[in-house]
């Protein structure tokens, strides 16, 4: 979510709900993130040794331009992290 104008809406139809689909008991919460921003967040985790195992790597995505939605190549995620 990229539009701060989409969180109320956003926070309506999440926070609170169970994940009642995957027939669990987890309850969604929303909480304002301790580091803001696409940017920070990269910047957070370059040097984390989570970022070399491919099971906990968070895919990033396109926010803008002909590639939105699209995941971003990891040599990008590197290239991003070198620029921040």
């Amino acid at each position: 979510m990229i539009d701060p104008q989409q969180i109320i809406p956003f926070h309506k139809v999440f926070d609170g709900k169970k994940w009642e689909k995957f027939n669990s008991e987890k309850v969604a919460y929303l909480a304002y993130a301790r580091i803001q921003g696409k940017a920070a967040l990269i910047a957070h985790f370059q040097n984390s040794s989570l970022m070399n195992e491919d099971k906990v790597v968070s895919l990033l995505f396109h926010t803008d331009g002909p590639n939105a939605g699209d995941p971003v190549r990891y040599f990008a995620i590197q290239v991003a992290c070198q620029s921040v």
